[in-house]
């Protein structure tokens, strides 16, 4: 009994010590491209706006609504994005919840052991502290399987467990493949079985209830804001368009890396399946009633919505991992009942220790290179030299909480590859209509149409390697006059850079004669003529914090990175 109370004392500890990490990891780890995408979409909520009606979205919007909140109480510094990837700690806390609660019957080391090993995961953590549809209707999905776990059912965890389903479908498009799959067999037992034992569903009514209140409010926001047709087109007719035509790779690619470098997981999930089904098998007729056949069914669902992927990412697998971690807790305490020697039992403790050590270590190494520093320094920066109304230009929205130009505010590899002509036409006169200032740098730039490339590198001057701020270059012949059009994107203060440019020579603007760097200008085209003994000089928008600046090209892009 000693030995045993000593377990648990270490499982809790083990569980306290992964989750410290995991808010460290929620707060320094560095952001992917995606991240920013999803913060700025939820900025765009924030602010009314509607996916699919008024910006481009593909993705299901529960994340963005989920967390739209925080911008209205904290406002609109892009450092948000802090407070945002905080919030996903919660969904992650769920989720570790979950697993424990559909491994109770098994036991109390089982019910600590599952969030031990599913935080453990470094695949799993490293994407669940982050800003992801998929992190949330992980969550939510192993809520609702824990929830109609719970015997004997009551009515409130059959509403929950209706709740939390549609919940799921909501966060993401995903959930309509291994969702439906579990669903399609909840709604056989809701056919056959009506509650009656042995039942997956012992509350149909109650699940049903809960189920429509969810679906219900799905119903009544796509009609309050008119965008039941928009939702369909994007987050249907083309996301197939999209999944048949994106440059794809094998399911292998991200998966087989995983198993070879934490093989142990897998072969103690695999333990734990064969003991499921062992034990499923001997139940006889009683198994349609067990709790563990949705969890077992989800096990092969969320493999396959992984595996059947154009492109399955390594984040895909969140819920395929998750529905695992139960097993592996199980597969871990069949190995401990088949070592009832204490010595033997106290070297398997010390392995776990220091499996969990190793583990450890590998989430420790995510914050390698100063985490997310950088990343926060450059969200800083724009704060500095923008406001909340200065529109800004990138493909993945990491200005985060300012307005975007274009309707297609991010852009992937199949849509730069499709709409080419369109994107080179609509997005240089979208910069100019809306009064685009700032332009961030990404790793889609290179990708981009080259004539919006050379609109870009013409209009917008590095900052640093990162930012990018409007204003054009003169290159001055010697002895000869410079004559050329300085095209002011908005009102507003600009300056001349550099200012000794006005020492040595003369430059005019529009007729007249400019004797001081800073000056005001009038949106639109205006004629430039300079002469004198500068070889280069710029003509570049004041920012907000009114510091002249410096172009630097030499600098190198450290913001936008792709995991």
């Amino acid at each position: 009994m000693r030995y045993a109370r000593w377990g648990f004392v270490g499982l809790g500890l083990a569980l306290l010590a992964l989750a410290i990490q995991a808010v460290r990891l929620a707060l320094h780890k560095g952001f992917s491209i995606d991240e920013f995408q999803y913060a700025h979409a939820a900025w765009l909520v924030a602010k009314g706006q509607v996916p699919y009606r008024d910006f481009f979205e593909v993705h299901f919007p529960l994340i963005y609504q989920a967390l739209a909140p925080l911008f209205w109480l904290l406002g609109d510094e892009p450092c948000v994005v802090l407070a945002l990837r905080a919030a996903m700690l919660i969904p992650l806390a769920g989720t570790c919840v979950s697993v424990a609660v559909l491994n109770r019957r098994q036991g109390r080391v089982a019910m600590w052991l599952a969030p031990v090993l599913l935080l453990s995961l470094t695949p799993f953590t490293r994407f669940a502290t982050e800003i992801r549809p998929d992190a949330l209707s992980t969550a939510l999905f192993l809520g609702a399987l824990a929830a109609l776990s719970v015997r004997p059912g009551t009515r409130w965890s059959g509403f929950i467990a209706g709740v939390l389903f549609s919940a799921a479908l909501w966060a993401s498009q995903k959930v309509l493949f291994f969702g439906g799959i579990v669903g399609a067999v909840l709604a056989v037992d809701l056919v056959v079985r009506r509650g009656r034992s042995p039942a997956q569903v012992e509350r149909p009514i109650a699940f049903i209830s809960g189920a429509s209140v969810g679906l219900a409010c799905v119903a009544a926001y796509l009609t309050v804001t008119n965008s039941w047709a928009a939702w369909w087109q994007w987050c249907f007719v083309w996301a197939a368009e999209h999944q048949r035509h994106y440059p794809g790779f094998s399911w292998r690619d991200y998966l087989l890396p995983i198993v070879r470098e934490q093989p142990w997981f897998f072969v103690l999930a695999l333990l734990g399946l064969v003991s499921t089904v062992r034990d499923g098998w001997r139940a006889g007729d009683r198994w349609w009633g067990d709790s563990d056949l949705p969890l077992l069914l989800a096990v092969g669902a969320t493999f396959g919505s992984y595996a059947l992927q154009r492109a399955p990412f390594p984040y895909s697998l969140l819920p395929f991992l998750g529905v695992l971690a139960p097993f592996m807790a199980r597969g871990a305490v069949m190995l401990s009942l088949r070592w009832r020697a204490m010595p033997v039992r106290i070297v398997a403790s010390g392995a776990l220790v220091v499996l969990l050590c190793w583990q450890w270590t590998r989430l420790e190494s995510l914050l390698d290179g100063g985490g997310n520093t950088r990343q926060r320094e450059v969200l800083a920066r724009i704060a500095t030299l923008t406001g909340p109304e200065d529109v800004a230009y990138d493909n993945s929205g990491g200005y985060v909480s300012r307005p975007h130009a274009h309707f297609y505010f991010y852009t992937d590899a199949y849509l730069r590859g499709a709409i080419p002509d369109q994107l080179s036409r609509e997005v240089p006169e979208a910069l100019l209509t809306r009064g685009c200032v700032l332009r961030v740098d990404d790793l889609r730039t290179s990708g981009l149409p080259p004539a919006l490339r050379r609109f870009l590198d013409t209009y917008y001057q590095p900052y640093d390697g990162d930012l990018f701020l409007w204003g054009q270059r003169y290159d001055v012949t010697p002895g000869a006059a410079l004559e050329d059009r300085f095209l002011a994107v908005r009102e507003g203060r600009y300056f001349v850079e550099p200012a000794s440019a006005l020492d040595t020579g003369t430059l005019f603007i529009d007729e007249t004669r400019v004797t001081q760097s800073e000056l005001t200008l009038t949106r639109g085209e205006h004629r430039i003529r300079y002469e004198g003994n500068a070889s280069r000089f710029h003509l570049l928008w004041l920012p907000r914090d009114g510091k002249q600046w410096s172009p630097r090209p030499e600098a190198t892009p450290t913001y936008s990175r792709l995991f």
